[in-house]
């Protein structure tokens, strides 16, 4: 692969696209040299000008596809924080893109959190030993249930996805399946579906734009938890949306896609893909059970789009990048000269820049960019080590991969902060932190975390999920004022991954008003019915439920008092 060009081939290369009447590409294709500072950064570049824009950046829309041709397979969060970090300090911001510079710098730092091949790390709210009570219960229904292969969860009310696409497809392929959904609904089916359910060899959701699907969600987080093997499709277009029927507010549609975001990071994080088309969620069913493979080993040639590690957090190298580069050239807009790169290069990495090698690749060039100083520091990671150090490296890269990926990562005691309780569930007009929970935990001595920020977004999901899993207890208070949906599926997850959890759940009433918006009777009916899910999970799994406040709070400090 080429690596840079001498001065003298980027003048003739310059000259030659004049005589063929390209004149207007001069400038970029000069720019894009200018970048270029090695076999790495070449090669990178060959893949962003496949999907780059004409005016060197990528849009959000399409950077999962650039870097699924590099073997990088980032969850839908990790890219909303790529991005995030692109812009937080970028100067000029391009909201929703990242330039050819910054894909480097992410592209790295992606690679280097593979070959690290750290395990999904552990909640400090983890209980230890704990009975895996759902594993027990499902073997012992095992036994008692014909063998069903698929099970078919998920939207059902008014929709056909079942009988129209699944059921059909099944029935071709000679996979066994169950459907819940009945013509006339009887008591005694609910202990049939549980054992369904518990049986199957892998569980199919469709969460669609047409039901609230509330159930469905917890019930997905909670499987996944669980360590089920789950395929979820989700569609994710809100346009014109009509639930059971009614059209909702923008507020309640704003909670529900919210929820569904949150699910869909739960799902990626545990390795997971998430289908958007149903017909290639059923392929790769059936090419999952047919081969004995997990889904989380489906592959893009399956139709699936993988996601490999999708828990760690990636973009910090570019924060530090830009908050060095803006703190050496005393100019967010400014340029670094080489004695500036190298004294950049070692407040990033602490390590000596190789000025040789920098002089070599820009013998007149006085002054750089940050993209010209993101490319130096990607090349220089990357640069061909000593043979010797080589050899030594692909001898023992073996050893420690599999020593990091069974090694669960642990939360450093110095650096991470760990808090008792973390105050989830009902955010909005609900006041039972500040008035309720915080006084009585201070008067306890213990420390709490609050997630309650003024706007949600959904770019910092990984950071809220890292400040979470660092609290030793999960209290969730869902009052009868909220909907609290995406705090419903976040504790799902946890008491399926059998984290310490006490939950406060109030029913809703007749005539329920959020936000000045009176809830129908559909919205109660699903609302509630989620919140009786989530109740009756939670009783099976040993998890406190309560009905109030306060001693939901109490059962939280006593749970942590005999634990220490």
């Amino acid at each position: 692969m080429a690596g840079c060009l001498p001065q003298q081939q980027k003048k003739s290369a310059v000259d030659a696209g004049s005589m063929l009447g390209i004149d207007n590409m001069n400038t970029r294709t000069q720019d894009v040299v200018d970048k270029i500072f090695g076999e790495y950064t070449s090669g990178l570049w060959e893949v962003f000008k496949r999907y780059d824009l004409g005016e060197n950046k990528l849009p959000i829309s399409i950077l999962r596809r650039a870097f699924c041709e590099l073997n990088l397979y980032p969850s839908y969060s990790q890219v909303l924080e790529m991005v995030h970090c692109a812009v937080e300090y970028g100067s000029p911001c391009v909201p929703d893109h990242i330039t050819f510079g910054e894909f480097c710098v992410l592209v790295d730092e992606l690679q280097y959190h593979y070959e690290r091949g750290i395990a999904l790390p552990q909640p400090r709210s983890l209980l230890k030993n704990k009975p895996d009570a759902y594993e027990m219960r499902r073997k012992r229904k095992e036994s008692l249930q014909a063998n069903f292969q698929v099970f078919l969860g998920g939207s059902c009310s008014g929709t056909s996805w079942r009988q129209e696409k699944a059921i059909p497809y099944l029935k071709l392929q000679s996979l066994t399946f169950y459907n819940p959904v009945v013509n006339t609904w009887r008591p005694e089916l609910i202990e049939l579906e549980d054992r369904a359910k518990q049986a199957a060899q892998l569980l199919f959701f469709m969460i669609d734009n047409h039901t609230r699907a509330v159930v469905s969600m917890v019930e997905v987080a909670y499987l996944v938890g669980s360590h089920r093997q789950v395929v979820l499709v989700y569609n994710d277009t809100w346009e014109k949306v009509v639930l059971n029927g009614e059209c909702p507010s923008s507020r309640e549609l704003g909670d529900i896609v919210r929820a569904r975001t949150v699910l869909m990071d739960i799902v990626e994080r545990n390795a997971i893909p998430v289908f958007t088309n149903i017909h290639k969620a059923l392929q790769c069913t059936a090419t999952g059970l047919k081969q004995n493979m997990r889904v989380q080993d489906l592959e893009i040639n399956h139709g699936a789009q993988p996601v490999k590690f999708g828990h760690t957090q990636v973009g910090s190298a570019l924060l530090k990048l830009r908050e060095t580069f803006n703190s050496i050239s005393s100019n967010v807009g400014g340029k670094m000269t080489k004695e500036d790169v190298k004294l950049g290069y070692k407040c990033y990495s602490g390590l000596e820049l190789d000025m040789k090698w920098l002089n070599q690749q820009r013998p007149v060039q006085d002054s750089f960019s940050f993209e010209e100083f993101c490319c130096i520091v990607t090349e220089m990671k990357r640069k061909k080590p000593p043979l010797l150090t080589s050899v030594l490296t692909k001898m023992l890269t073996p050893v420690f991969w599999v020593l990091n990926r069974y090694r669960p990562e642990v939360y450093d005691e110095v650096t991470e902060e760990v808090r008792d309780v973390y105050l989830g569930g009902s955010c909005g007009e609900s006041r039972w932190r500040e008035e309720i929970a915080v006084p009585m935990l201070k008067r306890n001595g213990l420390s709490y975390q609050d997630p309650h920020v003024s706007e949600w977004v959904a770019r910092l999901i990984p950071m809220q999920v890292a400040l979470r899993e660092r609290c030793r207890l999960l209290l969730y208070v869902f009052t009868r004022n909220t909907r609290g949906l995406a705090a419903m599926v976040e504790a799902g997850y946890y008491i399926g991954l059998g984290c310490r959890v006490v939950l406060c759940i109030e029913m809703m009433r007749d005539a329920t008003v959020i936000a000045g918006e009176e809830l129908t009777e559909s919205a109660l009916n699903d609302y509630n019915r989620g919140r009786m899910y989530l109740s009756d999970m939670a009783s099976r799994e040993g998890v406190p439920v309560f009905d109030n406040i306060q001693d939901s709070v109490q059962c939280a400090i006593s749970q942590l008092q005999s634990a220490t």
